[in-house]
């Protein structure tokens, strides 16, 4: 059995991360160190400032079509909604396009027309008024309405009829007592002393009706107070929270009016750099150069004259496993020499030039060499 000083799998292992770790690192501090003109390392900030100018611009259109359509009120809702889309179309496509003017007169000019800027001016500011007044209208459709709730009073008709039963109950006592005590039309003193004691009971009896029934009514009364400050108390709420909101979405109204302003002048900006970017590249070239030409912005984006290709990023190492049997043949094995590959694959025998066969018998390079062939063959024969 053969023994190993060391382990090949580990050293092979070893040199494999060694490999893969430098691999990494370069192709880090490529990526890292690589040199980027204007255009590259402030592209993507150009589109997330196009992006949040959109969505700036989609709220001041919701906000403004809420405005708008409560101007329309009377109309059918068609005709409402087709008259707030194209004036709020048309009054945003006047603040694009003014403030459009304006920024180039800024960035490119360094002069603003007076018109422009007062067309930006007015189309922004009726832009944010609208957006404002929108964002008032809208917390009362977001926020649903309190609405006052019928309270469930207690009903009266149990008690009346439980006092009434009682009542009827005594009167017919009353009445069977006085038919039966009867006597010639007239009743004993005591006997009339039994019915006032009758009478008495169902006067009393209608006493505790009326206090039931004006205990029940101010218990009712209770419940429809408290109903009352219930509503009153949601009501106040619900003022409190469209007052919130309200507050909130004009400060973001105005906030989207801002960010599309801001937007807008950050990629004129960023325009302006690149165009004086591409003209200091031209400018630095030995020869003019057509500034449509793929010369020219192969030399934008390298920054430098276009190679003929690109460079190509490294590639991975890869470096193949050894085992024990391949590490002691290595060792006992020197590498075998390559073999040569030959142009040809036979000789001619008439002119002895090497060729390639097409055939089995294939065996003259040429023609001529083949009649030649024949006719020392033929001459042969004759002489013998």
């Amino acid at each position: 059995m053969t023994s190993f000083a060391e382990n090949p799998h580990n050293k092979q292992r070893k040199v494999q991360n060694y490999a893969i770790f430098n691999w990494s690192l370069n192709k880090t501090l490529e990526q890292k160190f690589e040199h980027k003109n204007f255009a590259h390392r402030f592209a993507w900030a150009n589109r997330a400032f196009l992006g949040m100018g959109m969505i700036a611009q989609l709220a001041s259109l919701t906000t403004a079509f809420t405005m708008l359509s409560y101007l329309f009120l009377n109309i059918h809702w068609v005709i409402r909604i087709a008259c707030s889309i194209a004036l709020v179309i048309m009054i945003e496509v006047i603040k694009r396009e003014s403030t459009d003017d304006v920024m180039k007169g800024l960035f490119q000019y360094k002069e603003v027309e007076k018109f422009s800027a007062l067309l930006a001016i007015v189309a922004v500011g009726a832009s944010i008024y609208i957006s404002i007044e929108g964002a008032k209208i809208l917390p009362s459709l977001l926020v649903e309405e309190a609405t006052p709730q019928a309270p469930v009073l207690k009903s009266s008709e149990g008690i009346i009829s439980d006092y009434d039963n009682r009542m009827a109950a005594l009167e017919i006592q009353r009445d069977n007592f006085r038919n039966t005590r009867l006597y010639k039309g007239r009743l004993a003193r005591k006997d009339s002393k039994v019915v006032q004691e009758y009478n008495e009971k169902i006067e009393a009896t209608q006493a505790q009706k009326d206090a039931a029934l004006a205990a029940l009514l101010l218990e009712n009364q209770v419940i429809e107070q408290k109903a009352l400050e219930d509503f009153e108390s949601r009501k106040s709420t619900m003022t409190l929270e469209r007052e919130k909101l309200s507050t909130q979405l004009v400060r973001a109204a105005i906030g989207f009016e801002l960010l599309f302003l801001l937007s807008m002048g950050f990629s004129w900006w960023y325009y302006t750099e690149c165009e004086k970017e591409k003209k200091e590249t031209a400018q630095n070239t030995e020869t003019p150069i057509n500034t449509g030409s793929t010369t020219a912005v192969l030399q934008q984006y390298y920054g430098e004259k276009p190679q003929e290709k690109a460079p190509q990023p490294h590639a991975a190492p890869s470096i193949q496993k050894i085992g024990f049997i391949d590490y002691e043949k290595q060792k006992k094995d020197p590498p075998k020499e390559e073999k040569i590959k030959k142009e040809y694959t036979r000789i001619c025998p008439e002119c002895g030039s090497g060729f390639i066969h097409k055939s089995h018998n294939h065996t003259y390079c040429k023609r001529s060499c083949l009649i030649a062939a024949r006719e020392k063959k033929t001459n042969l024969l004759s002489n013998s």
